[in-house]
């Protein structure tokens, strides 16, 4: 069987590389494979979100009535299990160009690793997710809405590298989470430089968590980058919110320091609202460069998040909702426009 992971270049969108991907995880499952147990067991699946989009006011000249239509990310993913300790993951990603009005395609590894689970604790080589971005990925849930501040803000959500997960007690209250990232330039999402991060977190009952977060990161003029960062949690059933406040310190470069908060609450089955706000207290060091929704890079900016989330199908989700971005005054003593966004976003798994 021959899987196609993703599309090429821009110009050649409908093409796709093809990759004897299972018949090497296939041979490789083996070995590895429980004696009785039926193995490898394989989970192929994927989702794709875009909006209908209108930008009535926007501090860039292209972005200001901006209109359109926009697949901003579509994923596939094929899970395998080779035995009861060994797993692995491939996911690829394409996207739309982020610029407004462009509809060009883009294509990435989003995922690509091998696990080995060893009593507790669980060990992965590959490109993978980071401890800064994991645990408030999960816990915010609504990806498809928002990128979390950091990873919006151009913080590496992926690293190459390896990571070790576990808990450090018997109850599992206390837990760690660490990660080298080498210096490898593999994805779009990740990181050329070599990092070392780590995470200490403490669950005080089931529904609660609170996170703290630290990395340095190596740089070529040997001004080492640094971040930590606290987050605090919930979630149940019918509930999730978070607030967090994260710093990363880049010595001659303009640093990142925010705080945000969300909530998600659900009115039923089938629908909820969601409510977000990031506040930058530096200007954006990414600022125009971010895809879809840029800042103006010269003021500090307070972004307000609002959305309706109905499930029409178990597969499908749509949500209207809306970003604003109002800007303090910045050196020069002037105030960009805000950016407005209005947003209808469709969301579906298979």
């Amino acid at each position: 069987m021959i899987i196609p992971l993703f599309v090429r270049n821009k110009t050649e969108s409908l093409r796709a590389y093809r990759f004897p991907l299972l018949y090497l995880l296939l041979a490789l499952s083996g070995p590895l494979a429980a004696e009785g147990a039926v193995y490898p067991s394989l989970d192929f699946g994927g989702l794709v979100f875009g909006d209908i989009y209108y930008v009535p006011s926007n501090h860039l000249e292209s972005g200001d009535g901006a209109t359109g239509l926009v697949m901003r990310r579509a994923y596939l993913t094929l899970d395998v299990d080779f035995s009861e300790r060994w797993f692995a993951r491939v996911r690829g990603e394409a996207n739309q160009d982020g610029t407004f009005e462009t509809y060009e395609f883009t294509s990435q590894f989003k995922d690509l690793y091998l696990g080995v689970n060893m009593g507790r604790q669980q060990l992965l080589a590959g490109l993978t997710s980071t401890p800064t971005f994991d645990l408030i990925e999960k816990i915010w849930g609504a990806r498809y809405l928002m990128r979390t501040p950091m990873d919006l803000q151009g913080v590496a959500s992926r690293d190459t590298g390896l990571s070790v997960q576990g808990p450090l007690n018997a109850s599992g209250s206390l837990s760690y989470r660490a990660m080298w990232g080498a210096p490898l330039d593999f994805s779009n999402d990740g990181n050329p430089n070599s990092r070392l991060m780590g995470a200490l977190n403490w669950s005080p009952g089931k529904h609660w968590t609170l996170d703290l977060y630290m990395d340095t990161e190596s740089r070529e003029n040997q001004q080492d980058w640094n971040t930590w960062q606290v987050f605090a949690g919930f979630q149940n059933e019918r509930l999730r919110w978070g607030v967090q406040f994260s710093k990363q310190d880049r010595k001659d470069n303009p640093s990142i320091e925010l705080a945000s908060a969300f909530i998600v609450a659900s009115l039923n089955e089938r629908s909820s609202v969601i409510g977000r706000i990031d506040r930058l207290f530096e200007p954006s060091p990414r600022g125009n460069g971010i895809a879809y929704i840029p800042f103006d890079p010269s003021a500090p900016a307070t972004m307000f998040v609002g959305a309706y989330e109905y499930d029409l199908t178990q597969d499908l989700t749509l949500a209207p909702n809306f970003i604003v971005i109002d800007y303090d005054r910045n050196d020069a003593g002037q105030r960009p426009e805000t950016d407005v966004h209005l947003r209808l976003t469709a969301y579906f798994r298979f």
